[in-house]
């Protein structure tokens, strides 16, 4: 990956961390292709790719203040980030961000999870720094989808709206599940093992527990906030004319399987992002519109342009999610709209 070149008498405010997505983030760049030509196979690749340090990949800027940020990427794959050793790396990346002058620190994707929420970096890091996985405004974000989904599928109505939370003992699952309870919607709560599910909620007595992901086959909309192997949603598994909204990064369903859903009448949309006005950076992340990105960067711009010392690590609530919530409606944060599709809607009629 080429490193940003900056002005370096501007320091960012905040930086946000990330890690290759796949394969396709490093051919965006260029190191991928070049690497990929001098390799024998994946394993070699990805043994060269764990060669490159942190850097600088780009930078963001808004328009309407002078609160700016970088973007530090972490040549990693996906399966690394899920290994002890990634703990590591997501801290030199972190330090490397404090020597640019970052005095807020964002997790995105699996850099996370890497450090327990966050909660290993904040102690490890000084406490002029704050440390914030991004969980509180994704988890509001992905409420609004399901929000956005069920009026199209049936009107304003949530009882009659069956959603399907898949990932929902994670750090952002606990909030979201707690925020569509509240909401009134008919939940089949969807994690590891049911018994876990159980302790997690043993409040949320209506809501059906269970461990595996074929039960997503009884909602009306699915919610995807892992991509955790187990958890894999192929097209047999949705119910025909469902809406599936993949919140996961890395995505859970890639981009290119998307037409095997919609012949059964099933729309997968992107979830957990969100659009501001006068957002730039130098980097699109792959997204169609300029102006769209991740909830959890838009989160660490919010925290550095509010003040906010408090960190905002480890599991994620209900209240905190709502507080993000009020905080991006007051600078201009939406979550991005989503195209469902007509078939869809069709389909669920019929």
């Amino acid at each position: 990956m080429i490193p940003y070149l900056r002005n370096s008498s501007s320091k960012p405010w905040f930086a946000f961390l990330v890690h290759l997505r796949g394969t396709h983030d490093a051919d965006r760049v260029g190191v991928g292709k070049f690497l990929r030509a001098y390799s024998d196979d994946h394993a070699e690749y990805a043994r060269k790719l764990e060669t490159i340090p942190p850097v600088i990949s780009s930078e963001v800027r808004f328009r309407s203040t002078v609160a700016h940020g970088e973007v530090v990427c972490i040549n990693r794959l996906p399966e690394y980030m899920v290994t002890p050793k990634a703990r590591q790396d997501v801290l030199g990346a972190a330090q490397l961000a404090m020597s640019r002058g970052a005095k807020v620190i964002g997790l995105g994707a699996l850099t996370a999870p890497a450090t327990g929420g966050g909660l290993s970096l904040v102690r490890e890091l000084p406490g002029s720094i704050t440390v914030t996985n991004g969980n509180a405004l994704t988890a509001a974000v992905v409420r609004s989808n399901v929000v956005a989904a069920a009026r199209f599928l049936c009107g304003t109505d949530a009882r009659k709206v069956r959603v399907a939370i898949v990932g929902c003992t994670g750090s952002v699952g606990g909030a979201a599940t707690y925020l569509l309870a509240a909401d009134g919607y008919q939940l089949v709560l969807i994690g590891r093992n049911q018994q876990r599910v159980e302790r997690e909620f043993p409040d949320l007595t209506e809501a059906v527990a269970s461990g595996n992901i074929a039960d997503i086959s009884s909602a009306d909309i699915t919610v995807l906030l892992t991509s955790d192997a187990g958890a894999i949603v192929t097209p047999e598994l949705p119910r025909e004319g469902a809406i599936v909204i993949d919140c996961a990064q890395p995505a859970n369903i890639p981009q290119q399987n998307y037409p095997q859903f919609a012949a059964r009448g099933i729309a997968v949309v992107e979830g957990g992002l969100v659009r501001i006005a006068d957002y730039s950076s130098t980097d699109d992340f792959g997204f169609s519109h300029r102006t769209d990105t991740f909830a959890c960067l838009a989160e660490t711009y919010l925290i550095a342009r509010s003040g906010i010392r408090e960190h905002s690590v480890g599991r994620c609530q209900a209240e905190p999610a709502l507080r993000m919530e009020r905080l991006a409606e007051r600078f201009g944060v939406c979550p991005r709209p989503l195209d469902f599709g007509r078939r869809v809607q069709a389909a669920y009629s019929s």
